[in-house]
């Protein structure tokens, strides 16, 4: 399914990328997005990485206030 929505860009070249597209790409803040110049059009992809996917997870761990011996079983786990 395409998705076409009209947005303005800023005085400082921003666009809001509409809420719709957000979702249905899983765009979060922090991801990073490659702008592409094609003759005239421009696109925009989402980045999907599993580094990404990594530091999503390392945020919420966080936030889950891990004790000092659930941190170091985790990095025990990361290295195996």
């Amino acid at each position: 399914m395409i998705v076409e929505k009209y947005v303005k860009i800023s005085e400082r070249g921003q666009i809001v990328i509409p809420k719709e597209i957000r979702e249905k790409e899983d765009i979060q803040p922090e991801d990073r997005l490659k702008v592409i110049n094609l003759d005239g059009e421009i696109i925009i992809k989402v980045e999907k990485q599993e580094r990404q996917a990594e530091l999503r997870a390392l945020e919420l761990l966080k936030k889950a206030k891990l004790t000092e011996k659930d941190w170091q079983e985790i990095k025990r786990m990361r290295k195996e």
